[in-house]
This record gives structure tokens, C-alpha cells and sequence, in this order.
């Protein structure tokens, strides 16, 4: 049967001599591993679309069983101008989309909001000229909505951020300290298109160190983005 979706890449792996192994999350069918054959040929110029976080338009021969997914055709999906040019919005994109690569592995059901949220962040990113410096965790936070464990907005006012329980708490525990649940209000509050940061550099590391905590204690198998380091420097 042939299917057609839009699909946002999360990772591609050569595969023999001309062909390519690309996961996306798809628009009508979730998450999905294709092979892209002939992908480097001159006259057929494929693997052009195929980068981190590009959409592309698919066309191709679905099975049953869930194996690799042949395309048949491959079309470039909304264009993105700097996200994959900027060395810093290239370099916080690598990192998410690290995160977003293991974490949607296994969703096989389409969502479309997910999409759309996955989709529209890119956009909102895309278009601004300064102040995304925080960008990556703003993306965590509201995609932890989409996978189960958003924090709980209740009881914000109290001084403390129990990661376990992704609340606030009027009682602190041997990891939490004051100043990390105003870095948790702060980033609750948070608008990206506005015109400023949300945090200094310092509360940025700190803020980086705590959700990719987060995100270790409720997710089971979490690894740390290889690209963390990076990251980090990058801020520095």
C-alpha cells in the first residue's frame, strides 16, 4: 500500500553505499523508520532534504510489520531559513533532537498537536534574529506535556520544586533548594516570542543541569544528549 505523510527528521544513518536510514516523526502515522534508497545519486539529488529537524513531504510503501519503510518520493515539507545555518540555533537543535529521537522511539501513534508543537517551536525559533538563548528549555518543558509529565503548575508560590514529584512543595528534600523552584517559576512564566531571555547565564547552566535531571527521573533508559558538552560550552 502506498501512504503519503509529512515527517520531521530526528536522525538519518548511512546505509550501504547509496542509501539512507532516516527515523522521523510523521504527521499521520508517528513515529517511523524509512530507507531512502539511490540517495546520493546526482540525477535524483535526495539526500538534500534529509537534516536534522527538516520537514519533508513522503510518499511510500507501507508494511505491516513495522519494518523499514521504502520512499518512494521525497519532498522538501516548510523551509526553514537559520535554524540549521546559526551555529548556536544549529547547535541547540542537535541537542533536542537528541532528546527527541529516544524519547518518541516507540510512539507509534500519531498525535497531531505533538506534531504541531514539534513543528510550530521550529518555526517560532526560525524567526527570531536574538533572545533564543533559552530556547532548548523552553522546548523541554512544554514537550514534557506532550509525553506525560509536565510539572505541576499547582501551589507555585511555595519555595521549593520537588523533581520526582514535578511539584511545588512548602517542604524541601536533600536535592532541592530554593533557587532552583524560581528557576522552574520563572521558565513557567515564560514567553519565547518575547523580546528577552529568560535567564541569565549562570541560571542557564543551572536550569540546563536541573531538566535534564527531570527528565532522567521520569523517563526510564534517559540518556544524556551527547551533545550536552557542547552545549554547555556554547554558553559558557
Amino acid at each position: 500500500m502506498i501512504e503519503s505523510t509529512k515527517a520531521i527528521v530526528l536522525s538519518f544513518l548511512k546505509y550501504g553505499d547509496s542509501s539512507l536510514i532516516i527515523k522521523c516523526y510523521t504527521e499521520k502515522f508517528g513515529f517511523k523508520s524509512f530507507i531512502l534508497k539511490n540517495s546520493f545519486s546526482k540525477k535524483y539529488k535526495k539526500s538534500h532534504f534529509i537534516f536534522l529537524f527538516n520537514e519533508i513531504e513522503l510518499v511510500f510503501y507501507s508494511k505491516k510489520n513495522n519494518s523499514l519503510e521504502l520512499i518512494k518520493e521525497i519532498h522538501q515539507g516548510h523551509i526553514f531559513n537559520t535554524i540549521h545555518t546559526n551555529i548556536i540555533k544549529s547547535s541547540i537543535i542537535t541537542f533536542i533532537g537528541e532528546i527527541v529521537n529516544q524519547t518518541l522511539k516507540n510512539e507509534e501513534t500519531p498525535d497531531l498537536s505533538l506534531y504541531g508543537f514539534i513543528k510550530k517551536s521550529l518555526i517560532d525559533l526560525d524567526s527570531k534574529d536574538n533572545y533564543f538563548s533559552d530556547f532548548h528549555l523552553y522546548f523541554l518543558l512544554h514537550f514534557s506535556k506532550y509525553i506525560g509529565f509536565y510539572p505541576l503548575e499547582n501551589d507555585s508560590e511555595f519555595p521549593y520544586f520537588i523533581i520526582k514529584e514535578g511539584v511545588f512543595s512548602l517542604k524541601a528534600n536533600p536535592v532541592t533548594m530554593e533557587e532552583n523552584a524560581y528557576l522552574w517559576k520563572l521558565l513557567l512564566r515564560y514567553e519565547f516570542k518575547s523580546s528577552k531571555n529568560c535567564f541569565n547565564i549562570s541560571q542557564r547552566k543551572q536550569m540546563l543541569t536541573e531538566i535534564i535531571t527531570y527528565f532522567e527521573t521520569h523517563l526510564s533508559n534517559f540518556k544524556k544528549p551527547i551533545s550536552l558538552d557542547i552545549l554547555k560550552l556554547l554558553f559558557d
